[in-house]
């Protein structure tokens, strides 16, 4: 009886620590700073014994910036992962927990690459936070990839006008002589 109670026990306590390590918070990947190249990348790796994981990659953004985002996982031959997802956060409480804050998009993913426009997006900071099942009798591996290209300000779009106009005065002054 005692075996059976202490066995019940350790059942209990292998399915707590399942259901905690599905639960655990992310793990940083990669920090790539100041989002200011037009691309950055990753590539990531997984053992056959993995099993779900959840990462995160963190940027700023500096300025206005239209963001898109392709991710894919490399499945060939015994390398597999399932129910791979990107979701793109912005850090509103700075509690390092990549908790409670706000969603912007997400997308799921496979092995034919797919990406999201997220459109513009301002100043601040940011994560992409990928999760996913490492199914594989060799493992698995999935990559993502961040572009940024800066937006105008509207003062640049006021100089172009304003350029134009001048443009069309010459010509028109130019026609009139």
């Amino acid at each position: 009886m005692k075996a059976m109670k202490k066995l019940g026990h350790m059942v209990a306590l292998a399915g707590f620590l399942a259901v905690g390590s599905a639960n655990a918070a992310p793990t940083v990947k990669a920090s790539w700073g100041i989002h200011d190249d037009p691309a950055e990348h990753a590539s990531v790796s997984f053992l056959p014994s993995a099993g779900l994981f959840d990462h995160v990659f963190t940027f700023n953004l500096t300025g206005w910036n239209d963001l898109v985002s392709i991710a894919v996982t490399n499945d060939f031959s015994k390398y597999n992962i399932n129910g791979a997802s990107l979701q793109f956060w912005k850090e509103t409480s700075i509690d390092g927990n990549y908790t409670n804050d706000l969603s912007l998009g997400s997308f799921s993913f496979d092995s034919i690459a797919v990406g999201a426009d997220f459109g513009n997006i301002g100043p601040g900071n940011y994560y992409y936070e990928i999760k996913g099942s490492v199914v594989g009798l060799k493992g698995g591996t999935y990559t993502v990839d961040s572009y940024i290209t800066a937006v105008p300000e509207p003062e640049t779009y006021a100089m172009l006008l304003v350029g134009l106009g001048l443009v069309g005065c010459a010509l028109r002054s130019k026609r009139n002589r």
